[in-house]
């Protein structure tokens, strides 16, 4: 999954003094960042695979450390007493709850997409995940329908700062279609370099569009 993790933090903009939409952007896809910056270093490891069927042909054969649902854990829990650390007293418990929670999220949204990849504590285990990239004709409805979700929401509990605010979240959407369907439809990186550059500059870009997202609206 990819777009559809920022359906969450879309629709927590609905809560009193939730942190900015920038942060729960790089919240919700913090796990794969972890990921995408250890795979690029040997710890984690991934495979093409071009046999697999539907979308995504990667074996994501050793990932314990941030998609193991202890390993999930772990990096919420961290996110969300930095988060508690350095947010301004009055909005502490709230912000770093909603990082908390937003982090997680990515492996319960990743759980229903992934193929057996996602461990409960450790690689030797007996892995989960219900595997609807195998079935692009359930996953792609599915995430942009979760993206959508979680947009109409952002629009409903924010308002426009001037004609730029109007327009804004309709750039942001059609930006989050473009990189879905890149992510779906064109070739993947074979080697770890452009692999895990092109996964980190995807999410650290979205990231930027929702820092001018919000600036734009409140």
């Amino acid at each position: 999954m990819f777009v559809g993790h920022y359906a969450p933090a879309l629709a927590l903009k609905a809560i009193r003094k939730s942190p900015s939409l920038a942060a729960g952007f790089l919240a919700v896809q913090l796990i794969d960042i972890g990921f995408f910056s250890l795979s690029y270093f040997g710890i984690e490891k991934w495979r093409p695979n071009p046999v697999l069927p539907g979308f995504n042909p990667v074996d994501l054969y050793f990932m314990p450390y941030t998609h193991s649902f202890i390993g999930a854990t772990a990096w919420a829990a961290a996110a969300g007493v930095a988060t508690a650390l350095l947010t301004p007293k009055g909005r502490k418990q709230t912000g770093g709850l909603i990082i908390g929670v937003l982090v997680l999220s990515h492996w319960f949204l990743d759980l229903i997409v992934h193929r057996h990849d996602l461990a409960i504590f450790s690689d030797a285990e007996q892995k989960l995940g219900y595997g609807l990239w195998d079935q692009p004709l359930l996953v792609m409805p599915l995430e942009l329908g979760l993206l959508l979700a979680g947009f109409s929401v952002y629009l409903a509990v924010t308002r426009a700062r001037g004609a730029v605010g109007g327009i804004a979240p309709w750039i942001v959407l059609t930006a989050l279609f473009v990189v879905q369907g890149i992510n779906w439809f064109a070739p993947h990186a074979t080697d770890p370099t452009t692999f895990s550059a092109m996964g980190l500059a995807a999410y650290f870009s979205m990231a930027g569009l929702a820092f001018w997202l919000d600036r734009t609206r409140t």
